[in-house]
């Protein structure tokens, strides 16, 4: 394995998602950046998938669908989708979040121009693109599933509650403010949310919830990667990885994060097909001695050149 530049950020006091996030791409040395989260799974072909699209296109933001498993990555529930063209994403951004953020692989200076990630509450993802969008910048989603990740029954709780209401409603709120929703669909954004985030129990949301995934069916999905693998090059040599540009990927980690699950979330980094150029990883607040030991063994794992 060729070496990877590991570059550690340690913020003294948990900063939350959105300032952890800032934090890793302001240090990144790359005009492409892939985001990751601690406990997810990339599929190993995810990051040539999406460098094949920015080095053809002027896309800003590449991404693509996700399963999502409960404890054993084989245990899939479903299949969170997402459209894929531009014109179609922004008519989705009216109603829901258009982009798997843990899919995504974006223009460094294209989220800076608008200010990058910010403080807001369980949608920093949703609120960056919606003022990307108010800038006319240009989304992708791959059909492909990407990114495999893991959820469980505090998932709910954590979407749910008054605070997780207030923070959708502020952004349905801006949308309207700044003309990209009219009042009609703000109402209804704000009233489905108000049902499904206040009024519903965590098991009422979680059977809401599954609604809003399809099925997975393990031999269509698995077709469907094959069928798309026939059409993308499977980088083998250094001089065809060279054809791609540099990248890094952004990821963060913080105390309540499970060490193992943080382990194979960052494996599942360095096994692409292409890997990255850069690794930046922020360390958001104090974290456990397990979890330091997962990033000493990737640092030097990333620094030698190490096989996983």
């Amino acid at each position: 394995m060729r070496k990877i530049d590991f570059k550690l950020i340690h913020l003294e006091n948990n900063q939350g998602h959105g300032k952890a996030r800032q934090a890793a791409i302001l240090n990144t040395s790359h005009e492409l950046v892939a985001i990751m989260d601690a406990d997810d799974i990339s599929l190993p072909y995810r990051f040539e998938k999406e460098l094949e699209i920015h080095s053809k296109k002027k896309v800003s933001v590449v991404g693509g669908q996700i399963t999502e498993f409960i404890q054993n990555p084989k245990n899939i529930t479903g299949i969170r989708t997402v459209f894929k063209t531009n014109q179609e994403i922004y008519k989705d951004l009216k109603k829901r979040c258009p982009i798997n953020q843990v899919t995504a692989m974006f223009r460094k200076s294209d989220v800076l121009a608008v200010g990058g990630y910010q403080d807001w509450y369980c949608n920093e993802d949703y609120f960056l693109w919606i003022r990307m969008a108010e800038r006319k910048m240009v989304f992708e989603n791959l059909s492909d599933v990407l990114v495999n990740v893991r959820i469980g029954e505090e998932m709910y709780g954590r979407r749910g509650g008054w605070r997780y209401f207030q923070s959708e409603r502020r952004l349905q709120k801006y949308m309207l403010t700044h003309k990209q929703i009219g009042f009609f669909r703000y109402i209804c954004n704000v009233v489905i949310r108000f049902g499904g985030e206040v009024i519903a129990t965590n098991s009422l949301r979680n059977k809401l919830f599954k609604l809003t995934r399809k099925p997975y069916d393990t031999k269509i999905v698995r077709q469907k990667e094959n069928e798309s693998q026939e059409k993308i090059i499977i980088s083998k040599t250094a001089s065809e990885l060279q054809k791609y540009p540099p990248f890094s990927v952004a990821i963060s980690v913080y105390e309540k994060d499970n060490p193992e699950w943080f382990d194979i979330a960052l494996k599942s980094i360095i096994v692409q097909s292409v890997k990255p150029d850069e690794i930046v990883l922020v360390v958001d607040g104090p974290i456990p001695d397990a979890t330091r030991n997962v990033i000493t063994k990737y640092i030097t794992i990333c620094h030698n050149g190490d096989n996983v």
